[in-house]
């Protein structure tokens, strides 16, 4: 199947080198192409929203037993859902981005919330090599 009919159907795929969703590390690459080395220690979020708090509260508290860093944020006048913000420290390859998209699809499809993606920060070396003005602009 091409991948037009993929889109369509609803399917997707997995890649290597890391066992990614294609979307997974097409993200991964942008940011390697902004200089980031994947399996440098670095801050990340991993985004899921519920309707209601009930759903919210359950999954964070699954996610409490199982030792999970995250975060529980109440509706604001910006966003109207609840979310749950994984957080994590540590290289995103081999495993970590893999093992925590998966938990997050898990979440979602349990407590019938949505998985809204995630985002990795640069380390401050990665910054300096990409921007080596950005401190200064910052302060």
């Amino acid at each position: 199947m091409g991948r037009l009919g993929s889109l369509f159907s609803g399917k997707r795929s997995r890649v290597e080198p890391y066992n990614l969703w294609t979307a997974d590390a097409e993200h991964m690459a942008a940011l390697e192409a902004k200089g980031a080395d994947m399996t440098a220690p670095r801050e990340s979020e991993f985004f899921l929203s519920f309707t209601s708090d009930v759903k919210a509260k359950a999954a964070a508290d699954e996610l409490r037993s199982r030792r999970v860093r995250h975060e529980l944020v109440e509706p604001s006048h910006d966003v109207p859902e609840w979310m749950v913000f994984i957080r994590g420290r540590g290289p995103l390859v081999p495993d970590y981005l893999r093992e925590t998209v998966d938990l997050c699809e898990e979440f979602a499809s349990k407590y019938k919330g949505d998985y809204e993606g995630w985002a990795a920060l640069l380390t401050d070396d990665e910054k300096d090599a990409s921007d080596p003005g950005w401190r200064e602009r910052i302060i």
